[in-house]
């Protein structure tokens, strides 16, 4: 029943995120920066080790997502296993700009939409240290500030051990600016060789490419019933 409860919910997102969202089967569909992303073409492989990649291709742009099973479950991005990871690839007029969740640089954390208390009292700072819910350490951050409230925030030094769903809270001023880090892969093992779930995450540019931009953002991303072959 539970299993059910999940794809119906991946229904409901895929018709809902935006008007302009279609459902097919198989499908994959990601809104990248605010715009849709969705694949022509999408394949699911199983390695020798258990681990799942999933490549989805739509023209000049290319989502990649591996988790370390195929176990049903929420697979954190930003964690120690590095069998967790996520690239997105664009080649728009040729010219290649590659975002990878990893490179040192976790945790990859939304900077403008994941702060969930501004805080009071803070100013500008450029390694701000932090606390958190998890068992991450060593993060600090950049902040920007508006009558003592933190508006933006940057990754000084990602730390590590962090998990996606950890809250953070920014030291000094009242000790009160929290942000939330967002990246993770949620599996549902449909049991007829297909796999279906979700994902969002936040990756850095790989080679810093003036022709994109410092992260990319990805919300409300989905695939539904992807055939999964074996390697």
């Amino acid at each position: 029943m539970k299993k059910w409860f999940s794809i119906i919910s991946l229904l409901v997102l895929f018709s809902s995120c935006q008007d302009e969202v279609k459902f097919n089967n198989p499908s994959f569909q990601a809104y990248r920066d605010d715009v849709l992303f969705r694949a022509i073409q999408v394949t699911a492989t199983k390695s020798s080790t258990g681990s799942i990649r999933i490549e989805a291709v739509a023209e000049d742009e290319t989502f990649v997502l591996n988790i370390a099973n195929s176990v049903t479950g929420t697979y954190y991005i930003a964690s120690i296993n590095n069998n967790n990871w996520a690239t997105y690839t664009s080649n728009f007029n040729d010219i290649d700009v590659e975002y990878f969740t990893r490179d040192g640089f976790e945790p990859i954390t939304n900077i403008a939409n994941s702060i969930l208390v501004a805080g009071t009292g803070y100013t500008n700072a450029n390694a701000a240290t932090t606390t958190n819910t998890g068992n991450g350490s060593g993060l600090t951050v950049k902040t920007t500030t508006v009558d003592g409230k933190i508006t933006s925030i940057k990754i000084n030094n990602a730390g590590g051990n962090y998990q996606a769903g950890d809250v953070i809270t920014i030291n000094g001023g009242d000790g009160n600016a929290k942000f939330r880090i967002l990246s993770e892969i949620k599996l549902i093992n449909n049991g007829d060789g297909t796999i279906s779930g979700s994902f969002k995450f936040n990756a850095k540019n790989v080679f810093l490419n003036p022709a994109g931009g410092e992260l990319v953002n990805v919300q409300y991303g989905a695939f539904y019933n992807i055939p999964v072959n074996n390697q």
